[in-house]
């Protein structure tokens, strides 16, 4: 029998839940984030985004600091555990890459908290009954999943990735699926590595 996670585990970069994710990727989703009326009085400067899985050096917080965005972040690393630990400051969205094992219960925890939230995520998921069914759970409680779908396989290490990764949405998205265009899939020539990278090395090196 074929171990559910294999095709991810095959095809990661990391096989301890670290997926770092390229600045391609997270480009996608700002100007979503940047147009939701949810927020759209406020300037860019004003609008708090929540990013709970990364560190100083994530693009997640590099890319949305550039675009404008007041960025907070939080990592376990850093003895902030996602499941324990909420930021003081009001934030609007929560926007990261949560580890792929702890999917559910990270996206039940997302629906507890109540915000907006995009989350990046391997599309083979839906393939799985107790994921279906998680959402659908939700869909009966007015929380309606979102997608918003890269046309490209990006990569996380520079080689052609075997999956996509998009955003799994609740709130952000004007409409429940929404394809979004790349120009390339971060691998081969276009290989741009994710800049948390660094603080991952600097941790080995303690």
């Amino acid at each position: 029998m074929v171990e559910e996670h294999t095709w991810l585990r095959k095809s990661s970069w990391n096989e301890k839940d670290e997926y770092y994710t390229p600045a391609i990727l997270v480009k996608a989703i700002i100007p979503y984030l940047k147009c939701n009326p949810k927020t759209s009085d406020l300037p860019l400067e004003k609008i708090t985004i929540w990013c709970p899985f990364d560190t100083e050096n994530s693009e997640f917080v590099l890319c949305l600091r550039e675009a404008g965005f007041n960025v907070i972040y939080s990592h376990l690393w850093a003895g902030q555990d996602f499941f324990e630990y909420e930021p003081e400051e009001e934030y609007h969205y929560i926007v990261s890459n949560p580890p792929f094992t702890l999917k559910l219960k990270v996206f039940e925890r997302l629906f507890e908290l109540g915000k907006p939230f995009a989350m990046v995520m391997g599309l083979p998921i839906l393939n799985y009954q107790e994921v279906g069914s998680f959402f659908l759970r939700h869909q009966r409680n007015n929380r309606n999943l979102q997608l918003l779908i890269v046309n490209k396989k990006v990569s996380f290490d520079g080689n052609t990735a075997s999956f996509n990764n998009s955003y799994f949405c609740w709130n952000v998205l004007e409409n429940d699926i929404v394809f979004h265009h790349l120009e390339n899939n971060n691998s081969r020539k276009h290989y741009v590595p994710s800049r948390m990278f660094q603080d991952a090395e600097g941790r080995c090196e303690e």
